[in-house]
């Protein structure tokens, strides 16, 4: 009967364990998974509003603004990251939201992971038909990017 040998164990289950990771690194590199996307390489944006994706639908901003504004008069942006609210954990969430109009930038409000939800809302005015920029960042899926039209 052979003894048990503990070494050569733990130095079997360590080779394989190695062997495993390699494979499932490389077979992820290979199918070119959603999770292994540099997210943070440029600013991300909904490709198509018809069919949405799993990371557009829980990162992009929805923007909610009125039909037709007055001018000069101020009315309100309903903002939520996410088309259900994006997680706020702590290794998991919206650092920031910024509105623009135009390149101007109008509002900035910051975000920790005790935050529980990613939602604003913030007053605007403008004199005449604009376009409104909403940029979020998620500490792990990079900038998300939507533009909306304000008609006057």
């Amino acid at each position: 009967m052979q003894s048990f040998n503990r070494r050569r164990l733990l130095k079997t289950f360590g080779i394989s364990a190695i062997a495993l990771g390699l494979g499932s690194t490389l077979g992820a590199l290979k199918r070119g998974r959603a999770d292994d996307v540099d997210w943070f390489q440029s600013i991300n944006r909904i490709k198509d509003p018809l069919t949405l994706t799993p990371k557009e639908k829980g990162h992009a901003p929805f923007v909610q603004i009125p039909g037709v504004a007055k001018s000069g008069e101020p009315f309100m942006v309903d903002i939520q990251i996410g088309e259900t609210l994006h997680p706020m954990t702590v290794g998991h969430y919206i650092q920031w939201i910024e509105v623009y109009m135009g390149n101007d930038l109008i509002s900035r409000v910051e975000f920790s992971s005790l935050c529980p939800q990613a939602k604003v809302t913030i007053p605007v005015a403008v004199k005449e038909s604009s376009t409104l920029r909403i940029l979020s960042r998620c500490n792990l899926h990079g900038i998300w990017e939507t533009v909306k039209t304000v008609a006057v």
